[in-house]
């Protein structure tokens, strides 16, 4: 696709530029789209923020047979951990120590892997002698290294921890339908109201166990000292999921998550054998149940950290690693959701068609529209010497520049945005610091090719050759 428009200007040079003209002028309008869908959740988790769930819970009627007893509910979060180091850690079972839920109804799962044996047990030891009397339990969990069929990755030891998790609950007597199970990256932080508000969603929908609650990940941990290549890159990833949010239709399952115990063994927890095991469980809760699947947005965020590294080149490279990683689902799920839709006949043919467009279509836009927004216009310029004297070529920048010069208000709306959800600015930090956050966003075209469509186009290109990816953790580096 990239290359059509190169060998077309060689003999149709106006052809190519009236398809990039409609082309920005179908970008144009959904732009404005996203626009609007980012201004619609930004006010949503406005209003969650200002929400005691606390005092929600507690008004919600007693007699109703179909909401569960709120006070019945456990938290479970899965910390899965691979060579995070305590500065990471603690933190986040901070934080969960410190939300908002009733006394002895938390529990945290350490699950780490058996070649890092020694630091998940050095680490998971401290952390469960420091808050064991501020939780229900605090289970480390080693996932056998080497089982035959399992890539190396999240999904193996999430799937393990799940696994024993159940058998834990079985032991200790408790009902799998009332606990619900977070799963989150060793640098997840949770809002102080967040387990209240998943509660609330859980136990007023009817069909919770055929559920997936999804919350917006904003990666503002160490927002202040990141590279600007990486914090307009870590607003990217945030933003998108907002707007994501506010299309429930569209919403799939991305970073941390959560089920009922119930359900995660009903789909027998993770799926062991891939690299992106957040998407992919979206699609497995979906032919399991036969298409009764949907996630639940979640309007608190959750922050995570950016991509930081030792240097600049470090960060630059872990970031593009990790945009790879993540460009590499949709088509590390194309035939498995292909042939699990051919076998499921009972799910509509037009409700597994959409879906199926969808990943593709955003799969196909990831890897090229920046290239098309960026370059390709100008490419007739180029190889047609003819095509340069025309009316076409001489009004084609007038026209292209007035179309996407109206895409400025999504940018300024993209600042507004990420300025209002910056954490305390550390005292290191000058105030000057806040224009620089302004400006950095001129080049946001830039850093879409070089971190958004290029990764994205060399992990469809592997996939496409065989030479698959595997599982690639991002480090996590401590800002000081």
């Amino acid at each position: 696709m990239l290359l059509m428009p190169i060998v077309f200007s060689f003999f149709w040079p106006s052809a190519v530029a009236i398809y990039i003209l409609v082309f920005d002028l179908f970008w144009l309008f959904r732009a404005l789209i996203f626009t609007y869908y980012l201004g619609k959740t930004y006010r949503k988790m406005h209003a969650a923020l200002r929400t005691d769930y606390r005092r929600v819970l507690e008004s919600l009627p007693k007699d109703d047979p179909v909401i569960v007893n709120w006070k019945e509910i456990y938290h479970v979060v899965i910390f899965a951990t691979f060579r995070e180091e305590i500065e990471t850690l603690l933190p986040s079972v901070q934080s969960v120590i410190e939300a908002d839920w009733l006394l002895g109804r938390k529990i945290i799962v350490l699950a780490g892997e058996e070649r890092d044996r020694e630091r998940l047990h050095r680490i998971g030891s401290f952390l469960k002698e420091k808050y064991k009397n501020q939780l229900y339990d605090f289970l480390i969990c080693e996932h056998p290294d080497g089982i035959a069929g399992e890539v190396r990755g999240k999904g193996a030891g999430a799937a393990w921890a799940g696994a024993k998790l159940s058998e834990y609950a079985k032991r200790e007597n408790l009902d799998e339908e009332k606990i619900v199970v977070h799963i989150a990256d060793a640098d997840t932080r949770f809002h102080r109201q967040f387990f209240n508000c998943v509660a609330h969603e859980f136990v007023i929908n009817p069909n919770r166990h055929r559920r997936s609650f999804q919350p917006i990940p904003l990666y503002s941990n160490n927002i202040w000292h990141v590279p600007t290549i990486s914090r307009l890159s870590a607003w990217g990833s945030s933003f998108w999921q907002m707007i994501e949010a506010s299309r429930p239709w569209r919403l799939m399952t991305f970073s941390t998550h959560a089920y009922s115990l119930k359900m995660l063994r009903e789909m027998e927890y993770w799926d062991v054998t891939v690299v992106n095991e957040d998407s992919r469980q979206f699609w497995r809760a979906y032919f399991a149940f036969g298409g009764d699947q949907k996630a639940v947005p979640i309007y608190l965020p959750v922050h995570l950290d950016a991509v930081l590294g030792e240097d600049y080149w470090t960060t630059m490279k872990n970031q593009y690693l990790q945009k790879r990683r993540w460009a590499y689902g949709p088509m590390e799920h194309f035939p498995y959701v292909i042939l699990e839709s051919i076998k499921h006949k009972e799910i509509p043919f037009w409700d597994k068609t959409i879906k199926i467009w969808r990943m593709l279509e955003g799969a196909l836009t990831w890897s090229t529209a920046s290239f098309y927004l960026m370059f390709v216009g100008w490419i007739p310029q180029i190889f047609s010497q003819t095509y340069r004297h025309t009316v076409l070529a001489y009004n084609f920048p007038v026209v292209a520049r007035a179309v996407l010069s109206v895409a400025w208000i999504g940018l300024i709306v993209s600042v507004y945005v990420s300025l209002s959800f910056l954490p305390p600015r550390p005292r290191k930090i000058r105030k000057r610091k806040y224009l620089e956050m302004i400006a950095e966003w001129v080049i946001t075209p830039v850093s879409a090719v070089l971190f958004g469509s290029l990764p994205a186009l060399e992990a469809q290109t592997r996939m496409m050759l065989g030479s698959y990816l595997t599982f690639w953790v991002t480090p996590k580096k401590q800002a000081k």
